[in-house]
């Protein structure tokens, strides 16, 4: 063997372009302008002239050939839409009758004429088809007993592919007494990908003996025709030698396909050479068509039963997570439901806080093991099964009961999760041989390639380490009962959410309301505080001044009980409890203005007051509300030589407008958009008692008065508050 030398696999074999025929059919290939570039040798038993003079030929030209056999005017056939499907008529060539396909593939016209009889397809016998599919519990047996009536092979089978890609037969119809093959398995090279691709675009392909002589291509290289799409194609030598060593001399098989992918073979082999004429092949896809969209029809009323289970179970979960607080309770509610529908040995309910059990589970040592290792292997997926669990090698322990495992999780760290275990089931497989490869050196290829099996005796496999499969039904399930559950388990995060949002806003009400109550009756307290102090000082007051002082007392404990009345009322949600009535603000204005007058010490002030018009809302609220801005706006004032305190009123369309200006220390461009934010001190203000509250109160009893403010202010110049009161 030379350096060169390499293995080449079944799936490296190019059979596609082997550039030759089988003998039961001939082949013409022309280029798009119509132009001969290849013809099959055996062409010569019909051309009127020999092969070279034939390629100078266009395609008309033998299209005129053929007219003179079948009668009919072909070359004067439109073949312009042979792109789209192919064109497909009987004719007759020396004698025989033939079916003539032109079709177009990889950007070249194809003539194939295949071996047929003339036979006239009954419709009682489709008929009787459909019958025997209708009537059987068993559409693959049936199918296999129909084609034998059609083809009459020593062996039909039903071949299944596997989501391994192996395959098993799963039905057979036999007339010779070697062994039944029925539940054998066949290794996935028996048929390498390159061949399952062809099934899928070629659904009929036939040998009808595998030791007869095939037929080249005249005029190109075997890689320039790529022979696909042709019926009449040369097997692989590989694929012949196969056949052989199985020990028989003819075979056909016809695709399955489902949902647009190759499903399985129907697969038929015989003893001794056996051809079968086109319109019966025909026959036999499209019984095998009517088979595959029977089962396919079956599978969906399976699925839509299956639905049903599954919507019956997620209708009462999906009642009882809604009105059950408890997701814990739940679940362990709808744990044996849960182990009925998806049949298993143990199931666990998994959570941070608890682990409740069902059935045969693992320790709590090994379901954290197992966690683990699911984890590791699936990342953010929130859906896992395996048939065939196992934790790492270096973790040696018994998994026979919990060889299966499904889990749902409902979080991203999968700290929620449901748990399905299944036990080890041991099963014996059948094998048509012991599914291996043995490589052979070939001079030809300067390569090893792979040998086909020669033996097909009946191998067995203990298969160790495997549960039930989950099936389609089971992850369906899976699937849907996680999306339920997790969108359950959002919903009631959202409430606690919204409920958490509610118990902070109340807080913050709370904490708000307690200090508006603190500010608000900071006032008429230090005026009772005043008025004490002073009569203690004086002894010798006279009546009128001690009945002044305690008038003063009065109202400002009057003033005191309404405050903490309206703010209790205040906490109150309902929209309706404020009492409104044309309330006149001149003689609380003025009262206001010398009470904070007094209270922050102004030695020299100037007050200008316009007309002061009467006010629609609450008394007590517009007492507060007055109460804050003169408050600040004397305060703010008060360090100034004189300070100067402007009100006046005037109406405005439906409203009255109220001006509080001053000539304070105003307000920065940059802290204007938080004035009304609670806590929120102005950077200039530090000199000056408060606690950052009093505008908060502002904007609270303004939303609540329905009116609206707004503001002008120049820093060290002073500042003009706007308020807009409805009038109704």
């Amino acid at each position: 063997m030379s350096e060169a030398a390499k293995i080449l696999n079944c799936e490296e074999e190019p059979i596609h372009l082997c550039g030759k025929i089988q003998d039961f059919g001939y082949l013409l290939v022309f280029n798009l302008i119509g132009k001969c570039i290849a013809i099959s040798e055996n062409c010569r038993r019909w051309l009127p002239l020999d092969l070279p003079a034939a390629m100078q030929l266009k395609i008309h030209d033998f299209l005129g050939f053929i007219y003179q056999e079948m009668g009919v005017k072909i070359e004067s056939l439109d073949l312009s839409h042979i792109s789209r499907s192919p064109l497909t008529f009987k004719t007759h060539l020396h004698g025989e009758c033939f079916q003539l396909t032109i079709y177009i593939h990889n950007d070249l016209i194809f003539l194939e004429f295949e071996k047929n009889e003339s036979i006239v397809i009954e419709l009682s016998q489709l008929n009787e088809f459909q019958r025997n599919f209708d009537f059987s519990d068993n559409i693959w047996q049936t199918l296999c007993e129909n084609i034998y009536r059609i083809i009459g092979f020593d062996r039909i089978m039903v071949y299944q592919f596997l989501e391994d890609s192996s395959g098993i037969v799963i039905a057979e119809k036999k007339t010779i007494q070697e062994e039944s093959l029925l539940g054998y398995r066949y290794p996935e090279f028996d048929i390498p990908q390159q061949a399952r691709k062809l099934y899928l675009k070629n659904l009929a392909r036939q040998t009808p003996d595998i030791h007869a002589d095939t037929v080249p291509l005249f005029g190109a290289e075997p890689t320039q025709i790529d022979l696909s799409k042709s019926q009449i194609r040369a097997l692989s030598p590989i694929h012949l030698q196969y056949l052989h060593n199985f020990g028989v001399r003819a075979s056909a098989s016809f695709s399955i396909v489902i949902d647009d992918k190759l499903w399985g073979l129907v697969a038929c082999q015989n003893i001794t050479p056996k051809f079968i004429p086109y319109d019966r092949k025909s026959l036999c896809l499209f019984v095998t068509h009517y088979a595959a969209t029977k089962y396919l029809v079956e599978q969906q009323r399976i699925k839509i039963e299956d639905d049903q289970k599954i919507k019956e179970i997620e209708l009462e979960l999906k009642e009882r997570l809604v009105f059950n607080s408890s997701i814990e309770k739940t679940l362990k509610e709808f744990a044996k439901p849960f182990m009925q529908a998806i049949p298993s040995s143990g199931l666990i309910i998994r959570s941070p806080d608890f682990v409740t059990r069902y059935g045969e589970t693992p320790s709590d040592y090994l379901l954290e093991e197992i966690h683990a290792e699911i984890n590791s292997r699936i990342g953010d997926e929130n859906i896992f099964t395996s048939h065939a669990f196992s934790l790492p090698n270096n973790k040696k322990t018994d998994n026979s009961n919990w060889t299966g495992v499904a889990r749902i999780s409902f979080d991203k760290e999968h700290d929620y999760a449901i748990y399905w275990f299944r036990k080890e089931i041991l099963t014996e497989e059948k094998w048509a041989g012991i599914p291996e490869k043995h490589p052979i050196f070939s001079e030809e290829k300067n390569a090893y390639i792979y040998s086909p099996r020669t033996s097909f005796q009946l191998w067995k496999k203990q298969v160790k380490g495997q549960s039930e499969r989950w099936s389609t039904f089971d992850i369906n399930f899976l699937t849907r009962i996680h999306k339920l559950i997790q969108d359950s388990l959002l919903r009631k995060m959202n409430e606690v959410k919204r409920l958490n949002e509610r118990l902070i806003e109340a807080n913050n009400k709370l904490e708000t309301y307690t200090h508006q109550l603190a500010h608000d009756i900071r006032n008429p307290l230090s005026i009772i505080k005043t008025s004490a102090q002073f009569i203690y000082a004086k002894q010798d007051l006279t009546r009128d001044f001690l009945g002044k002082f305690s008038k003063n007392i009065a109202e400002a404990a009057d003033l005191i009980n309404s405050i903490i009345d309206k703010t209790i009322e205040s906490t109150k949600e309902s929209a309706n409890i404020l009492s409104y009535e044309v309330v006149t603000t001149e003689t609380f204005i003025h009262q206001i203005i010398q009470q904070a007058v007094q209270r922050y010490g102004v030695k020299n002030y100037e007050v200008i007051l316009g007309d002061l018009l009467p006010v629609y809302g609450e008394k007590t609220l517009l007492y507060q509300l007055f109460m804050n801005l003169i408050n600040n706006a004397i305060k703010f004032s008060s360090k100034k030589d004189t300070a100067i305190l402007e009100i006046y009123s005037k109406k405005e369309d439906n409203n009255t407008i109220y001006y509080i200006k001053d000539n304070g220390i105003g307000i920065a461009e940059t802290e204007k958009e938080n004035l009304f934010g609670m806590f929120k001190r102005l950077s200039n203000a530090n000199e000056f008692e408060g606690s950052g509250v009093g505008m908060a109160i502002v904007k609270r009893i303004i939303d609540k008065l329905h009116a609206n403010i707004e503001f002008q202010s120049k820093v060290n110049e002073g500042t003009t508050f706007k308020i807009a009161f409805p009038n109704e």
